[in-house]
Formats: C-alpha cells, structure tokens, sequence
C-alpha cells in the first residue's frame, strides 16, 4: 500500500527504526508542523542526507519491508543479475557498509541449492587477502538467503575499458598480475573461481599512508607523501557453482542464457567440456582471455552464437595482439598466447606463475631494465613441452596486504557488483 500521509511514514520509518532517535524526534515534530503529506516530508529527509532517494521511493511505494534484511539496512540497489541482487547496505549496529547479495529464490529452492550456498559461504569465509573482495556474512531470513561483502567504490574492468579505451601495456600487466595474486590465495585453499571476466575485476582506489624515509641527518627525518594506488578485487565468488539452478523457464531462463553467453566469451575449453573437473589452470585460462580484452578492447572470440563461440575456445586462435598494437613487449604477448593455451599442461600452472612473469612488465617496476633480459624471459614464458606433468601449487602467497577482519568493512572500501557496487 502507498504512503501518502506524513502519519504514516514516521510509523514505517519508527517500525524499521531507519532513523537515529534525534531525527526520528525531529521527524515526528516536521510531521506534526507544515509537512501533513508523505512526499514534502521524504524530500527533506533526503535533502538533509538521513535517507537515500532509493530508500523513500521504496517506503512511499510501500515496500519498506525489503528495506530491512536481517541486521542491514539497505541503502540504494547496486546492480542486478540472473541469480541475485545486490544493494548497498549498512549494518544497523556497527555501520558497516557493506555489499548485500540476495539470492534469488528460486536458485536455492531445493534442499541441493541451499546445501551448495552453505558450502560456498563457507568457501568464502577461508579467504583474506587484498585481491579478493572480503566476505563479511551470510544468513537465512524468511524465504532469503543473503550474504554480505566488503562495499568497494569504483568500476568493474569491462565498463573500465569501454570507458577509458584500450589500457597502456603496464597498466594491464599490473592488473592482471594482481588477479594472478588473489587466484592464487585461493589456490592454496583448493578454491576455483570458474568465473574470471573483467566485470568480476573490480578496479578501486587506496590511499597508502606516508611512509618515513632516512636523511643525512638521521634515520626518519622526513616522510615520504601518501600514494594513491589502483587496486584490484576479484567478485563474485559466492555462486561460482550456482550456475545452472535446474526447474527454471521463461524469462528467468532467458535471462541466465545470457549471463552464459558473456561467460562464453572468457571460459576455457575443458570447463566447457566439464564445468565440475575443472582446476586453477581454467582460471589461468579466462584470466588470459580477460588479459586479451584490456589489450584490445574485444574478447578473444568476439562474433558468432554461445555454442560457435565454445567450439572457437575449443579448436581456433584469437586474432594476434600485435594485429591491434605495437606497442606490446613481445614478451608480453607471449605470456597471453602461455596463459590461454588449449591444453591446460601448457599453461602456467599455478597464478603465482603469471604474476611473477608479469611483474617486469608492471607499472611502477623500472621497465628500463626489461629489454636486457629478453632472451631469458622468452625462455621463461615458453610454453612447456606438452608431456610436462601439472606442477605442485607453490606453498606460498605472493603479496598480502592486510585486511580488515571478517564482518567489519573498511571504510574506503564497493562491490562487491558494478560502479560502487560489490557484485553480479
């Protein structure tokens, strides 16, 4: 039922408890003064920054129940997909920001679906590193289940490119290399992505703090000035095998066919040929597929229908790097043509591999110094002979930035989906 008195939107604003108690108080005295209507009334809450304008269209429509998911606040809609929705909420006693992804219902209607979203939480829970958006809850409420994540401000690398063009080589290299570096994180934890696209590389901005530097003088006479540096998030690992809900038709599968028509475009040919047996080296595989795209703005099989663009994956080679530029160390393009191999053997075969072939060519690495090793490199991206057995995952983590701890977001921090979003 719409809203239209002023009576009535303190009740649903008091029901909700959306409000401190100083605005809820200064609310009641506004309602009872010039402001008898709902709309007047809303427009100065939002005026006044209490409330977002998503938030009171919602109340005024008459749907201020969803505004409220468990112990969140939710504070404007993200972005939208097949299997979820996200919003931008705030938790309602410590004020964490944070991403709210809401399963859609019919993906966990089966007692299956329910035990893979537990599975994937939990998943979720084990990984910590800077590279990949931070896991923060999940729960079960009414007939929804959700879960929340780190809230991260900026733009996914699909709408990045569209926006910006084609990358500088450095620029690409160093996010790929930081992908490679959170992949590998969950590498370690037995964790596969099998959705690795660039609008699941969320691209943001952190401030690293002044650091000390020594003088003449002594140790720590000056200070160098804080650095703005890009950073990379990995998305959406909460559904990497909620993919295909069975007992779905009509719109809602026409909607997920096309989320797998834009997966086609990124997935390696042993993931299409079994999505179940598939490892870290598939990850490697739409991690070089993504690589191409910052590089040329297109993916590698850009034309044909979902099953030609498979069977392409499969059997044919994408149009050469050097066909679009030539400005690419050539070493770099040896990198893509290693990651995206047809067999999975010649691959890297962990991403602790790709980030260390591409930190030379990185930015802020001296570049200067690349040209001097370029036979050793050649020989160190080469793919290996197709007999060489898959490499043992190397006990380490490169990289490692600290985190907030899980359940607290930081507060520079989307997305998890889409601008200013935290995942799709």
């Amino acid at each position: 039922m719409r809203i239209v008195s002023s009576g009535n939107l303190v009740d649903v604003i008091r029901d909700k408890a959306l409000l401190s108690r100083d605005q809820l108080r200064e609310l009641v005295y506004l309602a009872s003064g010039r402001c008898s209507e709902a709309r007047p009334l809303a427009k100065i809450m939002v005026q006044r920054g209490w409330l977002t304008v998503f938030q009171v269209n919602q109340i005024l429509a008459g749907r201020g129940n969803e505004l409220v998911i468990g112990p969140y606040h939710v504070i404007d809609r993200l972005g939208q997909g097949g299997l979820s929705s996200v919003y931008k909420a705030r938790h309602s006693v410590h004020c964490w920001e944070v991403a709210l992804k809401l399963i859609q219902p019919e993906v966990l209607a089966n007692a299956e679906g329910r035990r893979q979203f537990l599975g994937e939480m939990e998943a979720m829970a084990r990984l910590d590193h800077p590279n990949i958006v931070q896991f923060c809850d999940a729960d079960e409420v009414g007939d929804t289940f959700y879960y929340a994540m780190e809230y991260v401000e900026g733009t996914d690398l699909g709408k990045y490119v569209r926006l910006m063009g084609l990358l500088p080589a450095a620029e690409a290299c160093d996010y790929i290399r930081q992908t490679a570096l959170g992949l590998q994180h969950a590498h370690e934890r037995n964790l596969v992505h099998r959705d690795i696209k660039p609008v699941n590389l969320f691209l943001t901005h952190i401030v690293l703090p002044a650091r000390a530097t020594s003088g003449r003088s002594g140790p720590q006479r000056a200070k160098s000035p804080a650095k703005r540096t890009a950073l990379i998030k990995i998305l959406d690992w909460g559904l990497v095998s909620l993919r295909s809900p069975r007992g779905m038709a009509g719109e809602k599968m026409v909607e997920l066919a096309k989320g797998v028509i834009g997966r086609a475009d990124y997935v390696s040919p042993e993931q299409a040929r079994n999505a179940a047996a598939v490892d870290i080296r598939g990850d490697i595989y739409s991690l070089g597929c993504t690589f191409y795209y910052l590089l040329t703005g297109q993916a590698p099989f850009p034309d044909g229908s979902l099953m030609q663009k498979l069977m392409k994956h499969q059997n044919a080679e994408p149009e050469p790097l050097e066909s679009f530029r030539d400005d690419l160390p050539p070493e770099v393009s040896l990198i893509v043509k290693r990651m995206m191999a047809k067999q999975p053997e010649r691959r890297f075969q962990t991403p602790a591999g790709v980030a260390l072939a591409l930190l030379p060519f990185s930015r802020d690495q001296n570049l200067k110094k690349v040209p001097k090793a370029l036979p050793r490199l050649k020989a160190a991206v080469a793919p290996p002979p197709a007999s060489v057995a898959q490499q043992t995952p190397l006990p380490i983590s490169l990289g490692g930035a600290s985190k907030a701890p899980a359940g607290r977001t930081p507060k520079a921090g989307r997305r998890g989906d889409g601008d200013t979003k935290t995942t799709r």
